[in-house]
């Protein structure tokens, strides 16, 4: 039995290191107009927007949440993958 659970821990935490980074693209839009876009962006990190950020399109694999301060503290609204959404924001965190 103690060999079993040994190895599901093993196999538990190598998945969890293997999704540290979302696969694919997220795109937003920020006040001044600007496009910017973040190539598999890393999961659990706190993003700033530089200015106020306006829409999204969520291209990864793991779905993102706007937050409406500039902390991450406040939850404003998740994106699945594959969703966009017009929403004023200040930083966004994948999960």
């Amino acid at each position: 039995m103690a060999l079993s659970l040994a190895a599901f821990a093993t196999t538990t935490t190598s998945a969890s290191a293997s999704l540290s980074r979302a696969e694919g693209t997220f795109y937003y839009v920020d006040l001044v107009g600007g496009s910017q876009m973040i190539e598999d962006p890393e999961i659990g990190d706190c993003h700033l927007v530089s200015t106020l950020g306006t829409s999204v399109y969520n291209a990864t694999n793991a779905t993102v949440v706007l937050y409406t301060d500039t902390s991450c503290a406040v939850l404003a609204n998740p994106v699945p993958p594959g969703s966009s959404i017009t929403f004023l924001f200040k930083s966004f965190r994948f999960v």
